[in-house]
């Protein structure tokens, strides 16, 4: 069984897939947190998206230099096919797993009444 992906990872993965062609690291970062409520350094999703590389999972480009970055390049990325059916499969096994659990996780979490 091929290993699964970590909690940063999905997040990251999962960024990727809303921000498209906007998917650069100030960008993942405010998605992030925006969504997940998680603070991630630049240093976090530099190495995440490296890891996620080494895997195949995600692919990288460097854009245009801009003035209002002092001419400097964003780096871009964007999820591959193999990094989509990683994700997927990651989150159909939580969802099994999750199925029959859920009525049992409330009444310990003393979330039912």
């Amino acid at each position: 069984m091929t290993r699964g992906l970590g909690e940063l990872e999905q997040l990251l993965l999962f960024a990727l897939i809303e921000l498209g062609d906007e998917a650069h690291g100030v960008a993942i970062r405010d998605l992030v947190q925006l969504q997940a409520g998680k603070s991630l350094s630049p240093g976090a999703v530099h190495t995440g998206y490296e890891r996620l590389q080494k895997r195949g999972f995600v692919d990288s480009s460097l854009g245009e230099p801009t003035p209002t970055r002092g001419g400097r390049r964003k780096r871009h990325y964007r999820i591959t096919s193999e990094g989509a059916r990683a994700l997927h499969r990651t989150q159909i096994r939580l969802q099994r797993m999750a199925a029959g659990n859920l009525s049992e996780l409330e009444r310990l979490a003393d979330l039912g009444k």
